[in-house]
């Protein structure tokens, strides 16, 4: 809860935090205009002055930052701030604007444990894995050290290797693993999945070329296939809770070296700190359940208010929704469903390239900033820390190496081929379930592929690689706007529809969409980095030396993506222009035809794997 305080105490009331938005404005005769909440119904008739002042209001801040931020943009009402808090007192006490302390009650919901599962909802445990023995021999040792296997359905080694002498250790790790532990483990390479695939197309003979498209490596046999093997996954255990694993994890836990139990809510990217090697963070490991599957399960799958009794409700408090806006939590409610669980990462941090720091929140970059040896850390090590400091919800789920999903209820499919599938996934989830959130815990994980590696100066270019498509996926919640179906199946079946037309639109239109969202992605880096770049003076050469470097490579794409002969590329490599083209629209079809299909594979295989 949030602390009032007698005034005769001398102390101040901790400030609430406000936020316009969820408001339609129709203009009125006379040249004022209506305003309607369109969440509670509120109204209100103001001046469109007014209105220009509250559109710059839809980030949650007190009422003071709020009056300072209108002065700024319009410093010629410098002076009137005791008449511009009147107005927007009035837009408070009139529902125009939200705040930020009301939603705190409205989630809390009633005090209620939350329900068990009972011993026949036990979760699955899967670990996804591609040609890296040593790394899956690893994490096998560290779950055989820190976690319950005891309490899991099934532990599933999901292979999507593809050269015979990895797949053998794999076998031997596997058969080594339940021999030490007289613990159940499955491995699950092609033969396995091709059996489950034929299983599934007998009983859905008209969905087969779906589930093809969906997990059947052969079909993909050239492609990077991370969601193809995440298919597999989802499939193995429909109806019950999953936690999947990266093969280049660890399962350890390691606590924030500034831990809070306050908890936050928005979009904004995980904070980063930064060391030379492991020996650095090695004193963060918890003494205590440092099983990270059992951590996951504690809030999965629960509702917003269940998972606070778990956290803490007093933990939520107005302050928590200072980095999110009105739209963000147009859709939170107290029975939103939890239905994905990250952590926080140690080590690499999961990129290809070293072109991601400009796009911390500014309390990372100026940590970074602080210390030379810092920065020097960020630009030449991958030891990053990735993470959150107190419990984190966020409106979509961002990416974990080690993951929860409730896959009780409908999750999307991922999509099957090339990289970005996680982040394609949580669009897809945002899309299906509007109100769902996702749980990023305040510990974090080893993650530390084999070999190890620095960053090379190829891994600082900023350079866009070809492609095609970038736009599709962020498309989604634009869709997700208009999209007024109400179930997850009828919203699912609105997803395929978008899929749908993308595979029925002329290319003309998908090359000029493409090069659209290209100019857009590149103005808006070239925008970030001179912003950074002007706000470093003298704080690092090392670093200014990094964004100059970025500011002059994107100037370049940016110029070359103009050209009234850009070159259309994209992935996979071997193909461009046309053929590119065609191959994406086949992509799309399968895969909105996939997605038409999926209520119905998930249900044969959850009667498939529950006969087995």
């Amino acid at each position: 809860m949030d602390v009032t305080v007698n005034p005769t105490t001398g102390f101040k009331p901790i400030p609430d935090l406000v936020a316009y938005g969820l408001c339609k404005a129709y203009p009125m005769p006379g040249g004022t205009l209506l305003l309607r909440n369109i969440r509670n119904g509120k109204r209100a008739v103001v001046q469109p002055d007014v209105y220009a002042a509250l559109i710059s209001c839809q980030q949650y801040l007190t009422m003071d930052q709020h009056v300072a931020r209108i002065i700024d943009d319009s410093p010629d009402m410098q002076g009137q701030e005791a008449d511009i808090r009147t107005v927007l007192q009035s837009m408070l006490d009139s529902g125009i604007l939200r705040s930020a302390r009301a939603i705190c009650d409205e989630l809390k919901g009633r005090n209620e444990p939350a329900a068990q599962d009972n011993h026949d909802n036990k979760p699955v445990v899967a670990i996804i894995t591609w040609e890296r023995p040593e790394a899956l021999g690893r994490l096998l040792k560290s779950i055989h050290t820190n976690c319950k296997t005891d309490a899991y359905h099934q532990l599933y080694v999901i292979d999507d290797s593809r050269e015979p002498d990895n797949i053998d250790k794999n076998r031997e790790l596997i058969a080594k693993f339940a021999l030490d532990t007289k613990r159940s483990i499955q491995y699950f390479g092609q033969t396995q999945q091709q059996s489950l695939l034929e299983n599934i197309s007998r009983q859905l003979p008209e969905h087969e070329e779906a589930i093809r498209f969906l997990a059947d490596q052969s079909r993909w046999h050239d492609q990077w296939t991370s969601g193809l093997a995440r298919n597999i996954a989802l499939l193995l255990s429909s109806g019950r809770r999953l936690v999947m694993l990266d093969d280049d994890t660890v399962c350890d836990v390691h606590d924030p070296e500034r831990s809070r139990p306050d908890i936050t809510f928005s979009n904004k990217p995980r904070e980063a700190d930064f060391y030379s090697d492991q020996q650095e963070w090695a004193s963060r490991k918890a003494p205590l359940n440092p099983d990270p599957i059992a951590r996951h399960l504690q809030c999965l799958g629960m509702s917003f208010s269940e998972a606070l009794n778990v956290l803490g409700q007093g933990n939520l408090k107005a302050a928590g929704f200072a980095q999110a806006n009105a739209t963000m939590t147009a859709d939170l409610q107290a029975d939103s469903p939890v239905l994905m669980t990250e952590c926080g990462s140690l080590g690499c941090p999961g990129t290809n390239s070293n072109t991601w720091l400009p796009d911390m929140a500014q309390t990372s970059i100026d940590r970074m900033l602080a210390s030379p040896q810092k920065t020097t850390n960020a630009l030449h090590s991958r030891m990053v820390w990735a993470g959150r400091s107190q419990p984190h919800f966020s409106p979509l789920p961002n990416m974990s190496a080690i993951a929860g999903f409730d896959n009780r209820q409908l999750l999307p499919p991922y999509f099957p081929i090339l990289r970005g599938e996680d982040r394609l996934f949580g669009f897809l989830l945002k899309f299906i379930f509007p109100t769902a959130v996702a749980l990023d815990y305040p510990w974090a994980v080893p993650h530390l592929p084999i070999p190890q590696r620095e960053w090379q100066d190829k891994d600082r270019n900023f350079t866009p690689g070809a492609s095609f498509p970038l736009f599709f996926s962020e498309q989604i919640p634009e869709n997700s706007l208009l999209c007024h179906a109400e179930t997850p199946v009828q919203r699912l079946n609105a997803l395929a529809a978008f899929f749908g037309d993308l595979a029925a639109a002329s290319d003309e239109a998908l090359i000029t969409t493409h090069r659209d969202a290209v100019l857009a992605n590149l103005s808006a880096q070239l925008s970030k980095l001179g912003k950074l770049l002007a706000s470093t003076g003298s704080k690092s050469e090392e670093w200014k030396d990094y964004l100059e470097q970025g500011i002059e490579q994107l100037g370049k794409a940016f110029a070359e993506a103009s050209l009234e002969d850009y070159q259309l590329k994209g992935q996979p490599r071997s193909l461009e222009g046309a053929e590119l083209i065609e191959f994406w629209k086949k992509s799309w079809g399968g895969f909105a035809a996939a997605l038409e299909a999926w209520p119905e594979i998930r249900e044969a295989a959850a009667e498939i794997m529950g006969s087995s």
